[in-house]
């Protein structure tokens, strides 16, 4: 009779032989991430360049598989995928991050808060350690910030004065009730809508007044059926490429170096591009037909006032107002140790 208990033992000893024998590459981690920036585009370019550097990573690499065009849906889905275990891995906007914690919502929405990208990058490199350590506690590890340039405001009518948007009606990312309430007290209609939805809401007459990236407006086409553009640095688009703790506990110390250098390098190489392709972008929607209108004096004064008018609001009802009042006492700072800037 066959002795079991040898059998078992041999099965053990032979599946740790098998183990051994199988290629490192076979075993290496595999992390699934999702970005709303459509394929091709710098993001995309920059995200592979660093899945290539993960793939070159101690004790086996890493293998990167990125989704675009917003496969996955929006933020807040790739949010809720990673808490589920099927992504591991995220290019958020500060929208998908207050997802997660709306302490990172004043790096992007408090309009013309911020007067220049040096005030951006001021602000983020005071406030990212703890907002990064708050997202961590909530099983999230930033591997890098980001900003992509400003939203600015397209629309199918031109805007000439604030009082111009009354009646609209405004897209809006969703998962913000106090946006949507801000929205509605200036007399405007809110429809929360995906950013890939953007382009047939415009086309159908579903909204007729879109803030985004003028990259973003570029590639998914907003400039046809909204051929006006306000040239008025309304927030910066913001945001940062996170994993989950999950994903991050198994990886190697050798490989968790590998991917926070290479991932910090790619968001820094992002921001540099995004910021010059902004310029790009407007550029080449332009000679498509785009329209570009640019207040002056008193007007450009005029919208700066409008968007000064909504921090009441917005403090305690879209930013937490510790976190708000931070911000603008770290602006005040800067502002006065470099009054020529």
């Amino acid at each position: 009779m066959l002795n079991l208990s040898r059998i078992r033992i041999g099965l053990v000893l032979g599946l740790f032989v098998l183990a051994a024998v199988v290629p490192a590459s076979a075993r290496q981690p595999r992390v699934k991430l999702a970005t709303l920036a459509p394929k091709g585009t710098s993001f995309h370019l920059i995200l592979q360049e660093m899945g290539q550097a993960w793939r070159a990573a101690p004790d086996g690499g890493i293998r990167l598989t990125i989704f675009t065009d917003g496969t996955m849906g929006g933020e807040g889905d790739v949010v809720r995928r990673m808490g589920l275990g099927q992504l591991q891995a995220g290019l958020l906007t500060t929208s998908g991050l207050t997802e997660i914690s709306d302490r990172v919502s004043g790096f992007q929405n408090i309009p013309v808060a911020y007067r220049s990208y040096d005030e951006v990058e001021y602000v983020r490199e005071r406030l990212g350690p703890q907002y990064a350590e708050t997202l961590r506690e909530k099983g999230f590890v930033v591997l890098g910030w980001f900003d992509s340039g400003w939203v600015q405001i397209f629309s199918k009518e031109r805007l000439e004065r604030p009082s111009d948007m009354k009646g609209g009606k405004v897209f809006v990312v969703p998962g913000s009730p106090g946006t949507l309430e801000i929205a509605r007290s200036i007399g405007t209609q809110p429809v929360e809508l995906e950013p890939t939805d953007v382009l047939v809401s415009l086309q159908t007459g579903l909204v007729n007044i879109a803030p985004a990236p003028p990259i973003y407006a570029l590639a998914a086409q907003f400039f046809q059926p909204a051929p006006y553009m306000l040239d008025v640095n309304w927030v910066p688009l913001s945001g940062a490429v996170v994993m989950t703790t999950r994903m991050w506990d198994r990886l190697t110390d050798g490989q968790k170096q590998v991917v926070m250098e290479s991932a910090a390098a790619a968001c820094a190489k992002l921001t540099t591009r995004a910021r010059e392709e902004m310029q790009e972008s407007i550029d080449a929607m332009v000679k498509r037909g785009l329209e570009v209108v640019k207040p002056e004096g008193e007007n450009r004064e005029e919208w700066i006032s409008f968007g000064e008018s909504l921090h009441p609001a917005i403090r305690g009802g879209v930013v937490p107002a510790a976190e708000f009042d931070e911000i603008m006492q770290l602006l005040e700072a800067y502002r006065a140790a470099n009054p020529n800037a």
